[in-house]
């Protein structure tokens, strides 16, 4: 028998200090943020009654270099208990890891004997699609996916090091590194990026690719400011974390169907100077705006379910919880609902008080007229064609977004 609940019917959840710290600057190392944008209780995936699930997110910009980070960050204990069921939230379309591939090889990267280090490897899947004359080696924090991927690798002579992206060392010096949407996940980029930088020769190849504040105009309620990003680019602030580390940019490629700020770098003198990004105060001013106009989009798809009282969401993950810090779908009182997610991290449990359950559950009951709302920004396609073959009505199926860029 499935359970409709109403939103914050579980009073177990709880938060910790010891979650985040508060941090300087990563790209000029000062001291003056400037708030931004906040969200308070912020709940990272589901109900728990023994792990501290929520914290308040503040995203901030440097005064002195402008830069846009998260502060306070989310510390080791932090990140490994509020991402534990990030699960199928991370990953890249099919096609992504051969454009890269083409891209790398097309700049010398991948010449047999050639060696390439893969930081934030996961289990290794991107290093077993190089050439078999290149020699792969991946490091990650993710001790886990590293185990996953020696005893799924280990016979294609990939070598694949468990270890912190700033203070790890290697046998030899590689010929190319590539960093694919790592970056923006560290809570000390300019450690990594110095670290790497030791291990380098002069002529060492880096490959760093991450969203930027540019680019970020996206009609995704989640935005720009992701909150599984603790630092946020823009062309300047990365050029300058880059500078800073002794890396100087000669290329610069920037993807036209998703955000994406791709970069190639030699090894170069440190400075301790920082150029000033003015230009990102405008931008982050436009930006704002346009947030703010892709919330009330947003909400206008969901003037619909005035007057429901059930309601059904696809979708148990981050973006649920962003239409409840920025949206009044859950505010309506009396209101009950029930969440469906193909993640079986998130099967059987709560979020806020809602059951979740498995989408097989659909085709075993009557939905009649039941909304259903397609709670996810990448997925809104697959699940809304799912939702048809369960025998929802087109007209009960609410699509919050009708065009999305994906990485």
């Amino acid at each position: 028998m499935l359970v409709w609940n109403p939103i914050d019917s579980f009073s177990g959840n709880s938060t910790d200090p010891a979650l985040t710290a508060q941090r300087p600057c990563p790209v000029c190392g000062g001291d003056n943020p400037l708030s931004v944008m906040e969200m308070r209780d912020f709940q990272f995936f589901t109900d728990s009654a023994v792990s501290p699930k929520r914290v308040e997110l503040c995203e901030v910009q440097c005064d002195d270099c402008a830069a846009l980070y998260l502060n306070p960050a989310y510390t080791p204990y932090g990140f490994q208990t509020l991402f534990a069921e990030a699960g199928c939230s991370y990953g890249a379309t099919a096609g992504r890891p051969r454009e890269q591939l083409d891209w790398l090889s097309e700049r010398g990267l991948l010449h047999p004997g050639k060696c390439l280090l893969d930081v934030g490897c996961y289990d290794g899947r991107f290093l077993s699609l190089l050439p078999a004359t290149v020699r792969k080696v991946g490091v990650d924090i993710d001790k886990p996916a590293i185990e996953r991927g020696r005893l799924h690798y280990g016979d294609q002579g990939i070598e694949l090091i468990h270890g912190d992206f700033d203070s790890f060392k290697l046998d030899r010096q590689p010929d190319a590194i590539t960093m694919f949407h790592v970056l923006e996940h560290l809570p000390d980029p300019l450690a990594t990026l110095r670290n790497l930088r030791k291990l380098a020769t002069s002529l060492t190849a880096l490959v760093v690719e991450v969203p930027i504040l540019e680019n970020g105009f996206t009609n995704d309620i989640n935005g720009f400011f992701s909150v599984q990003h603790m630092t946020h680019f823009s062309r300047r602030s990365l050029a300058n974390v880059l500078a800073r580390a002794g890396w100087s940019i000669e290329e610069r490629l920037e993807q036209p169907d998703y955000n994406g700020c791709r970069v190639l770098c030699r090894p170069a003198p440190e400075t301790d100077s920082v150029k000033g990004a003015t230009e990102d105060h405008a931008t982050l001013a436009a930006y704002l705006r346009h947030h703010r106009d892709v919330v009330e989009d947003v909400q206008r798809q969901l003037t619909s379910l005035a007057g429901a009282e059930w309601i059904l969401l696809w979708g148990g993950g981050l973006h649920t919880e962003l239409l409840y810090q920025l949206t009044d779908l859950f505010r309506a009182p009396g209101r009950r609902f029930l969440i469906v997610d193909s993640d079986p991290l998130k099967q059987g449990k709560s979020w806020r008080g809602i059951a979740i359950y498995a989408p097989e559950i659909l085709r075993v009951e009557e939905w009649g007229e039941t909304p259903l709302v397609i709670s996810s920004y990448g997925g809104q396609n697959a699940i809304h064609d799912a939702a048809l073959q369960a025998g929802f009505k087109s007209e009960s199926i609410i699509r919050l977004y009708r065009k999305f860029r994906v990485y």
